[in-house]
């Protein structure tokens, strides 16, 4: 079998999850590329910015991780065009030749120009660096709050607006309720008004999912003290103020926004074909089409079902296409014809502040509660447990 040299762009769960089932394949090389020199663990960010954890819970090394495989190389660059005429990456620094490319650079969070403010004034939490603005920032007007005790208990409302209702909204919404709550019981703190508000734009929270994820997360979500508003559409953003299509508005202290994603700003200078929102358009193999070497997995595809239906973003979705896109390079290797993706979800669970998630898993079986927290938290064990092992191996090369 011919020796061959795999790039990988981006180091998130649909490039690691390439990265390890190409790496047993002696005759393969693989060069990964990232500008950041780690890996986001993005599915975990609402227990760092929750203060349940710290940074480096939702991080892993990367050149130590490609250390430990032997055959992979790191570089922490940014890319900055690709060439299929001469198979060739671009870097700021140098160029890279490949044999088969997978492009996994994920997501950003979208913000639709017709709202206007939004994007200069809410905070997203698709990278560290936003999610650890946001964290030290809301920590810094808690104590704020509490030194205006000073002054008595009437002090301007301590309002956190997550717009947007999907699966990390609702998460990140349980969560800052649950942390608020148990910081002024733990303190003791006279002044309590602090109140998260969760801006749904459709008719229920978690809009498409499974009805029993519906129902457990919105009970959750008013137990907590969550204020949940159905129905409403952010029509502008100011400073610290938020405009809503049927005339209400909020005042703030924060706001983040989980209202949609977009596909890495890197689709923008490939001059392949992509959607509204950037997502790269591929074929049933991962493929970009009319490029047999070139992959795409991930947050930047778009992935769509046999039936022509959206496949919602997930770790989940990234982690199998990365499998898939391994195996069909190994088959083409080896003379085989490509097997096409086809992504079937093995559950959902959702995180929904303190110790409790609901979710289902394979087979139908529901959970909610203690168990759901642990099961979750059971799984993200297992993901990142390897790769930490890893990491250490790779650290002492």
């Amino acid at each position: 079998m011919q020796s061959v040299h795999v790039v990988v762009i981006g180091g998130g769960y649909g490039g690691i999850r390439a990265i390890e089932h190409l790496a047993n394949n002696t005759h393969i090389t693989i060069t990964l590329i990232d500008k950041n020199p780690y890996h986001y663990m993005q599915a975990e960010v609402y227990d760092f910015i929750a203060n349940k954890v710290d940074m480096s819970h939702v991080m892993i090394d990367l050149p130590s991780l490609c250390k430990s495989f032997g055959l992979v190389q790191f570089i922490c660059d940014e890319v900055s065009g690709i060439d299929p005429l001469s198979s060739t990456v671009s870097t700021a620094t140098q160029s890279i030749r490949y044999d088969y490319l997978i492009i996994a650079t994920g997501s950003r969070t979208y913000f639709p120009d017709f709202i206007k403010g939004l994007r200069q004034h809410s905070h997203g939490v698709k990278s560290i660096p936003s999610a650890l603005d946001f964290k030290q920032q809301f920590e810094r007007s808690l104590l704020n709050r509490i030194e205006a005790q000073s002054r008595g208990c009437e002090v301007k409302p301590f309002n956190i607006v997550i717009g947007g209702a999907g699966l990390s909204g609702v998460e990140i919404a349980a969560e800052m309720a649950a942390y608020a709550n148990s910081f002024y019981q733990n303190g003791n703190f006279g002044c309590r008004g602090v109140d998260v508000y969760l801006i749904d734009a459709y008719e229920s929270i978690l809009f498409g999912m499974d009805p029993f994820l519906i129902e457990s997360a919105y009970e959750r979500l008013i137990k907590l003290g969550v204020h949940v508003w159905h129905n409403n559409r952010i029509s502008e953003v100011r400073a610290n103020q938020i405009l809503l299509d049927n005339g209400k508005i909020l005042d703030f202290e924060f706001m983040i926004f989980t209202g949609g994603i977009a596909a890495s700003t890197l689709t923008q200078y490939l001059g392949f074909e992509t959607n509204a929102k950037g997502h790269l358009i591929v074929d049933e193999n991962l493929n970009i089409p009319t490029h047999e070497n070139i992959y795409a997995i991930g947050d930047i595809t778009q992935a769509i079902t046999d039936e022509g239906k959206f496949i919602p973003p997930t770790a989940q979705l990234a982690e199998r296409g990365g499998e898939s896109v391994a195996r069909n390079i190994i088959l083409s290797l080896r003379g085989k014809s490509k097997q096409p993706f086809r992504f079937k979800n093995q559950g959902v669970m959702i995180a929904l502040g303190g110790e409790y998630g609901a979710g289902l898993l394979p087979g139908g079986i529901k959970v909610k509660g203690y168990i759901a927290y642990l099961i979750k938290k059971a799984i993200f064990h297992l993901y990142t447990s390897p790769l930490r092992r890893r990491s250490a191996i790779g650290k002492r090369r």
